[in-house]
């Protein structure tokens, strides 16, 4: 009576290994989906690095800015830059309509951290405009 079943043993056995392989199938499903995981985040910092040295390039964003209001149809709008540590602001009480599309187009077809844009209607030809970039 005191010897243990054969049979038991091998039963025991086969329902451990199954546990174990079950087991074994769940975390590599795991590792994968982490690996996955971790290949997504790696690619969103390497695109944020990316973005980071185009937007924060802080010689580029003048030199363009410069040659955007050197153009002639800016030059009489009066548009004066006030340039800090944290951004320039472009400011015009009377600019015509004209020169405000030319200059919206040429900045929103550029790469520019724009941080605030306010365009007020003065008349049916002018309006006055302030703009902030941000480094």
């Amino acid at each position: 009576m005191n010897r243990i079943n054969p049979l038991h043993l091998i039963i025991l056995l086969l329902v451990s290994i199954l546990f174990l392989f079950f087991q074994l199938t769940k975390i590599q499903s795991d590792l994968h989906e982490e690996e996955e995981a971790y290949k997504r985040s790696e690619q969103i910092a390497k695109e944020l690095v990316a973005y980071k040295k185009f937007y924060g390039d802080k010689q580029r964003i003048k030199k363009s800015l410069k040659m955007i209001l050197a153009q002639g149809s800016l030059k009489k709008a009066k548009i004066q830059t006030k340039e800090s540590s944290r951004g320039i602001t472009i400011m015009s009480k009377s600019i015509d309509l004209y020169a405000l599309n030319s200059l919206m187009s040429k900045l929103f077809n550029g790469a520019y951290p724009i941080k605030n844009l306010q365009i007020k209607r003065i008349d049916n030809k002018n309006a006055s405009l302030r703009l902030e970039i941000q480094w």
